[in-house]
């Protein structure tokens, strides 16, 4: 009986120890945040800004707020030159676009990259593979790539993406894949809150069915060309592909995929057509 006794002890005082040092940790980013939000916002980090048209039309609330996330975002991430340095204009740029995907969710919250591994152009990645017990030589050329809390982006594509001011953005594609794989499984159904698994899955699964078949059969609709056929390599990239349109080209996303945008608004906790009707 005392064994037993002894064994409830011990989870208890570990419960406990655990819960003490969340509490600790969350007092420390509180601490931390009250101690950015009380620093003048860099008038280097807005002129950088205002290349974006996206940050242009914010309101001043969102823009306070934003501010906020990316001297967060700057002062907790690992930012990493692969052949190259890192500068502000790297750091601001990335953050923006990281920080714009979770304005609608408190401070601290899907905010599980840790470090962001920047290259200066497209960059290779072996990914070979046994099978039958032959190896098959697989070599990729990516623009970004996300995996257990690590973004490796191209700045070449992200430089390409602004410029354009068109539907593609590798930044949110990665982010958006790391929040899918919040629950540990990169299906396109991230972890969610304000709607509904399976009205989720029925949106989702039915938009995909639907354009993959047209794909197979090569026909071509103006649905199917906004979001691209990069889109419909699985259910993953779908959901990261869907998020680039719903922060890119929120009107024309919301046309032709009123049901997926009304998942999206739910899940990011914005609206973008309104957020960026001025775009």
């Amino acid at each position: 009986m005392g064994y037993y006794l002894l064994l409830i002890q011990l989870l208890f005082a570990l419960v406990g120890l655990f819960l003490f040092w969340q509490s600790v940790g969350y007092f420390r980013r509180m601490w931390r945040y009250k101690k950015l939000k009380a620093k003048p916002f860099p008038k280097e980090y807005e002129t950088i800004l205002r290349e974006i048209h996206q940050y242009n039309v914010l309101s001043p609330t969102h823009k306070e707020k934003i501010h906020l996330l990316i001297l967060i975002f700057i002062d907790q991430k690992e930012f990493v030159g692969a052949k190259m340095i890192i500068d502000d204009e790297i750091r601001v740029i990335i953050a923006f676009y990281a920080c714009l995907m979770r304005l609608g969710f408190e401070l601290g919250e899907k905010d599980h990259v840790g470090t962001v591994i920047v290259y200066p152009e497209h960059f290779i990645v072996n990914n070979g593979h046994t099978s039958g017990g032959i190896y098959h030589d697989e070599i990729s050329v990516l623009e970004g790539q996300s995996a257990n809390g690590t973004v490796v982006i191209s700045w070449q594509d992200i430089k390409h993406d602004i410029s354009q001011q068109k539907k593609d953005n590798v930044i949110i594609h990665e982010f958006a894949h790391e929040l899918d794989f919040e629950d540990g499984f990169a299906d396109g159904t991230p972890v969610l809150e304000g709607s509904n698994y399976k009205t989720w899955s029925k949106v989702f699964s039915k938009a995909f069915d639907t354009l993959k078949d047209q794909l197979n059969k090569g026909e071509v609709s103006e649905r199917s060309v906004l979001l691209g056929s990069y889109a419909l390599k699985n259910e993953a990239e779908f959901f990261a592909v869907c998020s680039e349109r719903f922060f890119e080209t929120p009107q024309a996303f919301k046309a032709y995929f009123p049901n997926i945008y009304q998942e999206l608004k739910l899940f990011y906790k914005l609206d973008t057509q309104q957020l960026f009707k001025d775009v």
